[in-house]
């Protein structure tokens, strides 16, 4: 190797998957400095697209703040495994972003204060405290604009307000939201104004196509349907996409957005325990919705060997109450579905065959919530830096 000239060798190294550019630290001092090139991140950054992503899993118990990873390349190897990542002392948190490499953590606890983690570099930073609202319910967006080369955090809040006697228990949430931005580097957030809608959590998982934020938002009475909103990171603004017509998605609990290879896709499971994908093919135009996936009912054997008793000591988790039973995480390479079931089991769905893979791996935990993320090893305070 040693005569193998310098940028021969880097360009070998920017196309492996994070992960096992993590592991080549280990060989030797002078793989050490490989990795740590400043050139090699930034060459293995613009690579991140071409390798399958890594699976990153958030688990709240026993211990809470734990991570572990997972590389989506090859689920055939007899090795595979998950890894568990090193997380710094951070008080208690949720995975509200994904973009790029990098993590965004909100405090659990106090919904201003939010991190950025590189859980591969396993650096971090403490973004400014933005405006905290008494009675708040915050929804936030992460993403990377590739023009700027900056990453943005979006922040909307939805007030609740008290109904009846002052005494009153009952309080509403209200239909529009106060949004702040901040670009990371940036000394405070931004006041960016008024959203008249009202976005529903989609998870961990960022829904995240042609560098525009989507969420599926919730009817705002009897005349009116849910909607799909994007947030486009380079103009900072807010716009309806159309959406599928798939029956009546007002009414749909289990209705989700997912980034499918790259298409804005939607998610629907039925009552009747029929699951459909439909797929965006040309962004932003209506009829290039077409239902690409559709399969009928599916349990887990790890699912089906769970009852009352075994789960009992899990609902101290975050995770127990999730009231999605199937939620899709993305598209493999080699074309299947990766799904993840009530937070406890992890499929791949095969649509030439129609088969259902159910995935194992030691070390993997009890109750879980999946996060599909681009390995990087940047450093964040070189991207604070350059912003």
């Amino acid at each position: 190797m040693e005569f193998l000239p310098q940028e021969i060798i880097l360009d070998i190294l920017s196309r492996l998957p994070v992960t096992s550019l993590l592991q080549s630290k280990l060989v030797c001092k002078g793989w050490l400095n490989l990795v740590q090139d400043p050139l090699l991140v930034c060459m293995h950054f613009s690579h991140a697209t071409e390798n399958d992503p890594c699976l990153i899993l958030h688990c709240d118990y026993p211990i809470r703040n734990q991570l572990y990873s997972l590389e989506l390349s090859d689920f055939s190897k007899d090795d595979q495994r998950v890894n568990k990542i090193r997380v710094p002392v951070l008080p208690e948190f949720n995975v509200v972003g994904s973009s790029k490499g990098l993590l965004c953590l909100c405090d659990s606890s106090a919904k201003n204060i939010v991190y950025v983690y590189n859980p591969f570099s396993r650096d971090y930073i403490k973004l400014p405290k933005s405006t905290e609202l008494l009675h708040q319910n915050p929804m936030f967006g992460f993403g990377f604009n590739q023009t700027t080369n900056k990453y943005k955090v979006i922040k909307a809040v939805y007030r609740t307000h008290q109904r009846g006697p002052r005494n009153s228990p009952i309080r509403l949430l209200s239909l529009q939201a106060e949004v702040e931005i901040l670009t990371l580097g940036s000394p405070a957030w931004r006041t960016f104004g008024r959203l008249p809608y009202r976005l529903i959590h989609q998870g961990p998982s960022q829904v995240l196509v042609c560098e525009r934020i989507h969420w599926r938002t919730a009817s705002r009475g009897f005349r009116s349907s849910s909607s799909i909103i994007s947030f486009d990171f380079e103009d900072e603004q807010f716009r309806e996409v159309p959406k599928p017509d798939c029956g009546d998605l007002d009414n749909r609990l289990n209705f989700h957005l997912v980034n499918l290879g790259g298409y804005l896709s939607a998610t629907v499971y039925y009552n009747d325990d029929r699951f459909e994908i439909w797929i965006m093919k040309e962004y932003g135009v209506k009829e290039s919705w077409i239902k690409e996936f559709n399969f009928g009912n599916h349990v887990p054997r790890s699912l089906e060997e769970v009852d009352s008793n075994s789960a009992q000591p899990f609902k101290d988790s975050k995770l127990y109450g999730k009231s999605s039973f199937v939620r899709v995480l993305g598209l493999l390479k080699t074309g299947e579905v990766l799904l993840e079931y009530k937070c406890r089991a992890l499929v791949a769905y095969n649509k030439k065959d129609g088969a259902f893979k159910h995935l194992t791996f030691p070390g993997l935990p009890t109750w879980f919530e999946g996060v599909v993320l681009e390995g990087s090893l940047n450093w964040i305070d070189t991207l604070v830096n350059n912003a």
